[in-house]
């Protein structure tokens, strides 16, 4: 009887000791959730995709992460946002997923719709400015699934500078990396979006606030804020068409008419107004140097 009830309390022990252990090895933990917030750009060279995504809100941390494009199942790992995948078809539609592990497991996986990768090539025709016209040039990701335009960002080139008697070269370049404006609309019977990146994480780029496009005069992020090139900050936007049933489609003119761009940077501005490009059918008037959108053309990638 005392030899069972000794062999009995070292069975307990041990077990203690062993559960002990594994609390502090980490392997009683839990796994972690899904990934949040995943986005895809495409890479900078074709066949590439780059992934960003947020830490999960739940469950323990991850240790690695790993994302899968299908079809293909092309996947890549590592230990935090972004991760690069290579080895992608291009003009080839994918979904994106991203699973988040540990030592305790792996979560769920965040998954995309299906996705496109565009350029996209914007000519304003600028009348004061020739030979030398303003153009804005970018990439956007397209979820076929779910009709969202993503991370439409370029530059937006113009001849500002005025040597011998002449516009540019050298040209006046502004980058704009924040899109913050999808609105669906109609135009010429084709449903689309109109959609607007800016150089500021803001929209707001006229006085009074907002980037109605047609305004002319420079917004300061307040009221009274001096002018660009007296050291204010200043804002610059490019708005595209997407067409959603195919990107790629030649613009007819209703839709050409209401695009839109304007440049409140320093080197944008005349005096206290802002470089801009707008039609009158569109906005009700034409750009401050009389600069109007007289194309744009879309590429899969």
């Amino acid at each position: 009887m005392r030899t069972n009830r000794l062999e009995a309390r070292t069975a307990g022990l041990l077990l203690a000791t062993a559960s002990i252990f594994l609390f502090a090895c980490g392997s009683s933990g839990s796994a972690p959730g899904s990934p949040t917030g995943v986005s895809v750009a495409a890479g900078a060279t074709p066949g590439t995709a780059v992934v960003s995504f947020g830490a999960p809100t739940s469950g323990d941390a991850a240790s690695s992460y790993t994302v899968t494009a299908n079809p293909g199942g092309i996947t890549a790992t590592g230990t935090s946002s972004p991760i690069t995948l290579s080895g992608l078809t291009p003009q080839t539609a994918y979904t994106y997923s991203v699973v988040a592990a540990n030592g305790s497991g792996a979560s769920a996986p965040a998954t995309t719709g299906l996705l496109r990768f565009y350029s996209v090539v914007e000519t304003f025709h600028e009348p004061m400015t020739q030979p030398n016209d303003t153009i804005f040039t970018g990439t956007y990701t397209f979820d076929v699934t779910n009709q969202v335009v993503s991370n439409l960002a370029g530059s937006l080139t113009e001849a500002m500078t005025m040597v011998n008697g002449a516009y540019g070269p050298p040209m006046t370049t502004v980058a704009l990396t924040h899109q913050l404006s999808a609105t669906q609309v109609t135009l010429g019977g084709v449903d689309g979006l109109l959609v607007t990146t800016f150089a500021l994480p803001t929209s707001n780029t006229f006085d009074p606030g907002g980037f109605a496009p047609g305004g002319t005069q420079y917004y300061g992020l307040a009221n009274g804020a001096p002018n660009p090139k007296n050291g204010g900050v200043g804002n610059a936007y490019a708005m595209i068409f997407v067409n959603t049933v195919d990107p790629t489609t030649a613009l007819a003119q209703a839709q050409i008419d209401m695009l839109a761009y304007a440049d409140c940077t320093a080197g944008g501005m005349m005096m206290s107004t802002c470089m801009t490009g707008t039609t009158t059918a569109g906005y009700g008037a034409d750009g401050t140097m009389m600069g109007y959108p007289d194309s744009q053309t879309t590429t899969e990638q």
